[in-house]
């Protein structure tokens, strides 16, 4: 049986499981089948069950239609678009992280009630190294390429010219763009998912997996990482009929490391922490991964917000607070001289260390804890409070984005534990930011993978949609697109692939 439930674990519904379908996720520019080909890299006795999700997956595969159990409504018509990594090692050569791995493409296409399946390889420059050479030749987050297949021994990260895009997609300007870390963009076709190249204007070497887009104004902003001296700090930018504005640039002996941000109405709003990198160490000391080089100041240092007018650009005001670590941004709106901006909060940079790979397929793996923050910022006094909003944890945190992206909202949508002892993520998590409660959806052997809501055509409330998630199934070994109710959070379809899907990050879901 699986169930919907609440923070405390009483079963708010319950319902017969779905029965399963028979088939069975520049010098510093920093670029960021056989099933089963990691495992000789890991020692079976120490591995999880879900360890599966952090196996390698070759084969590109195009299944007109899944076996589906249950009914998805008859309105949703599109494409759910999944990025991630799906190459975890090349020839004897592993990577270290999760961030690091070859992005592959997703595509579950629905009409009709019917759904579709395929996926590609992201055709960057890592993956031609891949093809043509069998080797690692470029830097990624935790893993650093063999230097002795190079004159020099310099610690710079060797770039890739196409980035190897395996977190996050985004739909703007007519196009499609895959994301990493990198402020490289990566065009591809949303029905063949081939790859068309990059976006080219970039001066950074970090940027934002998460760039916002405002619906209303036409405007998307974005912000670059300078860690080339002598000029280094954060860039925020504003992109308007393809002409690109700088709204502030915040210099910094010591550029923090950054993976999203806020916006409002009026503000862009940066969330700083003290996860930092003295830019000097890119070129001394021995060779090592992009990550290696950042260094937790927690103890010394606050973390800032940073909030800058998004109409005439410049600095509005900068607050200290308890610093804390962030990688996703929920929302954030204006209320009279407030900001509200939720956060998934980590006490501290720990969760890098634990999404190493060898760190991830141990059978005694243990996330640290996440929980939603709220900052409500009093801009004309300086002064921010910090507050947990619910006791769930939750990160890949989605909204209703087209309604509720800069204003007032009730609902986030995320991937959560059960518990320390879970290891991995294992449930999926609707969190009421208004109540602190929570509705769960959870499965024996199930590992989900972030929520997307889609808003139904007919809605009157912020909830009326479904939310899509690609989940691991580590009895069967296979993955499946699970379809829930927005409202209830109850099961309503699954439409099962025919072989695993490796745990990706984000996706989007578009109608053309």
């Amino acid at each position: 049986m699986h169930s919907v439930q609440g923070e405390d674990g009483e079963a708010l519904t319950r319902r017969d499981l779905l029965r399963r379908g028979a088939g069975g996720a520049a010098a510093l520019a920093l670029s960021g089948g056989a099933l089963g080909a990691a495992a000789s890299a890991v020692a079976a006795p120490a591995r999880a069950r879900y360890a599966l999700g952090f196996t390698s997956m070759t084969a590109e595969t195009r299944v007109p239609a899944l076996p589906v159990d249950g009914t998805i409504p008859s309105w949703l018509s599109g494409s759910l678009l999944r990025n991630g990594p799906a190459l975890f090692e090349v020839g004897e050569e592993a990577f270290n992280h999760w961030f690091d791995g070859l992005a592959m493409l997703h595509a579950f296409s629905i009409t009709r009630g019917r759904v579709g399946y395929a996926n590609r390889f992201l055709r960057s420059s890592a993956y031609d190294a891949w093809k043509q050479k069998g080797k690692i030749l470029y830097s990624e987050f935790g893993t650093d390429p063999c230097r002795s297949v190079f004159s020099g021994v310099s610690s710079v990260p060797i770039s890739a010219p196409i980035p190897n895009a395996n977190v996050s997609l985004e739909a703007w300007a007519n196009g499609f763009r895959a994301h990493t870390e990198v402020p490289i963009p990566v065009r591809f076709d949303p029905a063949t998912l081939a790859t068309l190249g990059v976006v080219p204007g970039s001066t950074g070497q970090m940027g934002t997996a998460h760039p916002h887009g405002d619906l209303v104004t036409r405007e998307r902003f974005s912000y670059e990482v300078s860690l080339a001296p002598p000029k280094t700090g954060v860039r925020v930018l504003v992109e308007k009929a393809g002409k690109v504005r700088e709204l502030a640039f915040l210099a910094s002996a010591e550029p923090g490391y950054m993976h999203s941000f806020a916006l409002t109405p009026r503000y862009v709003v940066l969330f700083q922490q003290p996860f930092i990198v003295n830019p000097g160490s890119f070129v001394t000391g021995p060779p090592r991964p992009i990550v290696e080089h950042f260094r937790w100041a927690g103890r010394t240092q606050p973390a800032n917000v940073v909030v800058i007018d998004r109409h005439r650009g410049g600095v509005v005001r900068t607050i200290e607070l308890d610093p804390f670590f962030v990688f996703h941004h929920v929302n954030a709106y204006e209320r009279g001289g407030t900001i509200v901006m939720d956060v998934s909060g980590h006490i501290d940079s720990r969760i890098i260390d634990a999404l190493y790979l060898k760190n991830l397929r141990r059978a005694d793996q243990r996330l640290p804890a996440v929980k939603l923050r709220r900052l409500t910022i009093d801009v004309a006094r300086g002064k921010v409070q910090v507050e947990q909003l619910a006791a769930a944890s939750i990160e890949l945190p989605r909204v209703n984005y087209g309604r509720v992206n800069q204003h007032a909202y009730r609902y986030a949508y995320g991937i959560g534990q059960r518990g320390p002892a879970s290891g991995f993520v294992d449930q999926l998590v609707k969190i009421d930011v208004t109540r602190g409660s929570a509705r769960l959806w959870r499965e024996a052997g199930a590992y989900p993978g972030e929520p997307v809501f889609v808003a139904s055509p007919s809605a009157t409330r912020e909830d009326d949609g479904v939310v899509l998630s690609v989940v691991l199934d580590a009895r069967r070994r296979t993955s499946y697109l699970l379809v829930l109710d927005g409202r209830t959070f109850e099961e309503r379809a699954r439409a099962t692939v025919p072989h695993h899907i490796p745990f990706g990050f984000h996706g989007i879901f578009t109608k053309r």
